[in-house]
């Protein structure tokens, strides 16, 4: 893709592009930029020169390499009109399969990468501030025509979650989806057949129930794609004696069924593959692919890539004592930590990254891996890249490094502990938009009544891409994303067990490959892990969570202990 731009540049950045011009008048130059998204304009790049050159520029990609053509040199004071013909380059430089595709989820390498589109979600949450998230849509068309969800493409479904307070069948609806054509829906179901797991392609485990198994909660990671323009619409098929309603925050009677459908946004003209319920042999191939390892969630995703190395390491802690487990010079990506410890209690994982002063990772060892922080599991706890199996935690996050990797564990503890690892690594060569990966713990020990607590605070650009909570407290906290500044939260969720797809209570488990709950030491221990979409920051990612709002509108008055670990990517290089 080739862009053209007329743009301005001072006498001094003239100068600067001048003095790098060879005997044929022509330079390359790689300047590093950061991702920008509009929730109008889609995604854009403010481009960051080196220092003192003194011009800038935006496109709708995230680095660019500048290919000067030829520069009329005129007086100092003067400003320079250049014809410049600008290369883009996508964020994953590297061949990577469309949206839309079960090809793209199968992409884990391309999970550290920059994000070229924004992540929004439509939900039934309160719009009067209240605990009534249910039945709370964009609009009703034609008495009965639930709008959930609407959205100019090019885009992408990638999550879908509901549940309603009846068993399987009790409240029969139809789910329409329209996709491009405004007159026609391309999917028309039954809303629990599509959860079922048995209806190609939203097949198990990529869709299916979890949780309470009476009124369950119904999940789908099939990707729906679009080009032009996406609507959700929820009809009911009986009588309307046969559902719950209730009333909301404004007094009006409304369905009692709880939504929530995450999509991505992308730039005009990128290439997204419109669903179809036929697939293609290579989508079939993919979707088998998926299925295969989301069923075998344990064993790493990356065993079959060659050339790929083991570095192994036992340490014995003492109280406040500090052990190194790996160090390597980059450029490299590790791909597997697996981790022995006898009591996780006050034993700390620290990693750190090219030469960083402070690590970008610090968390107390079980919540990293989807467990508790003060004992050891009883029981596997089976994420497809995190969680706890054959006696070891597991991580299989891709990390990649360009000057040097350093991981270490520390003890909180009174005792001595033994620690031992496996860490997987490949030297490679990285593109730019290979970030950092990072996590860190957030821990309430009460906090305060009327007001969020916060989960995630973010500067810089880069991309979310999971969370854990070993202490959730109760479950009718809502989430809440703000990207770079905005005032109206693009991600508003319905309620802590709904944000890791379960339903009515922390109590219901189940272990699945992006999203679980576990009860270890008397508490939930709740995952989910948002891959490969991630949601992405340019600027900035403030996530937040309702807590102890009025007590008239919902019970959420616990002052227990809150704490998790959000993970995430960050592009601090640039």
């Amino acid at each position: 893709m080739k862009i053209r731009f007329r743009f301005e540049l001072t006498a001094a950045a003239c100068l600067y592009l001048y003095e790098r011009l060879d005997e044929r008048k022509s330079v390359e130059i790689v300047v590093p930029a950061k991702l920008v998204l509009d929730s109008n304009r889609g995604a854009g790049i403010q481009f960051c020169p080196p220092r003192g050159a003194g011009f800038r520029l935006k496109a709708g990609m995230t680095t660019c390499r500048w290919l000067i053509k030829s520069v009329n040199f005129a007086a100092q004071t003067s400003l320079i009109v250049a014809l410049l013909s600008i290369v883009a380059i996508a964020a994953a430089p590297n061949p990577t399969a469309p949206p839309g595709t079960f090809a793209e989820m199968l992409d884990f390498r391309s999970v550290c990468r920059l994000k070229p589109w924004r992540t929004l979600q439509a939900s039934g949450y309160d719009r009067g501030g209240g605990y009534y998230d249910s039945g709370n849509f964009l609009r009703i068309e034609a008495n009965s025509h639930f709008v959930l969800m609407e959205a100019d493409g090019p885009g992408c479904i990638d999550r879908m979650w509901f549940t309603y307070k009846s068993q399987i069948g009790g409240e029969p609806y139809d789910l329409l989806v329209f996709l491009d054509d405004k007159s026609r829906p391309v999917i028309q179901i039954d809303l629990d057949e599509i959860f079922s797991g048995r209806r190609p392609p939203f097949v198990a485990p990529l869709a299916g129930l979890c949780g309470n198994m009476k009124y369950p909660g119904r999940y789908s990671y099939v990707p729906i794609g679009f080009t032009q323009y996406c609507k959700v619409v929820l009809t009911p098929r009986a009588a309307k004696e046969q559902y719950q309603y209730r009333t909301n925050s404004f007094g009006k009677e409304i369905p009692h069924i709880y939504y929530q459908i995450t999509y991505r946004k992308f730039a005009p003209g990128t290439p997204v593959k419109r669903f179809a319920w036929k697939l293609s042999e290579t989508e079939s191939n993919a979707l088998a692919g998926l299925q295969s390892l989301w069923s075998d969630c344990g064993a790493s995703p990356w065993r079959r890539l060659e050339q790929l190395k083991e570095s192994t390491a036992k340490v014995k802690l003492k109280p406040g004592g500090r052990g190194e487990l790996f160090e390597l010079n980059g450029p490299a990506v590790i791909y597997g930590i697996r981790l022995a410890v006898d009591n996780p209690e006050g034993i700390w994982l620290e990693m750190t990254w090219d030469g960083s002063k402070t690590p970008q990772v610090s968390t107390p060892v079980g919540p990293f891996f989807a467990c508790a922080d003060s004992i050891a599991p009883q029981q596997d706890v089976k994420g497809l890249l995190a969680g706890f199996s054959e006696g070891a935690y597991y991580c299989y996050f891709p990390m990649p490094f360009r000057r040097e990797a350093r991981i270490a564990v520390r003890s909180e503890a009174g005792r001595n502990v033994s620690v031992e690892a496996a860490i997987s690594y490949k030297a490679e060569k990285l593109s730019r938009s290979d970030c950092l990966f990072s996590a860190h713990r957030y821990d309430y020990g009460s906090p305060a009544l009327g007001k969020n607590y916060c989960v995630a605070d973010l500067k810089g650009s880069g991309h979310f891409v999971g969370l854990v909570m070993d202490r959730p407290g109760h479950m009718e906290g809502d989430d809440l994303f703000f990207v770079d500044g905005e005032e109206q939260a693009s991600i508003h969720g319905t309620g802590t067990e709904d944000y890791f797809n379960f339903a009515w209570g922390l109590s219901h488990t189940g272990t699945l490959a992006l999203h679980g709950i576990t009860i270890q030491g008397n508490s939930p221990v709740c995952y989910r892990m948002d891959v490969p979409w991630a949601v992405p920051f340019a600027d900035s990612l403030l996530i937040t969570w309702e807590h102890g709002h009025s007590s008239d509108k919902g019970a959420n008055l616990d002052r227990k202990r809150y704490s998790g670990v959000a993970f995430y990517y960050r592009a601090e290089y640039n």
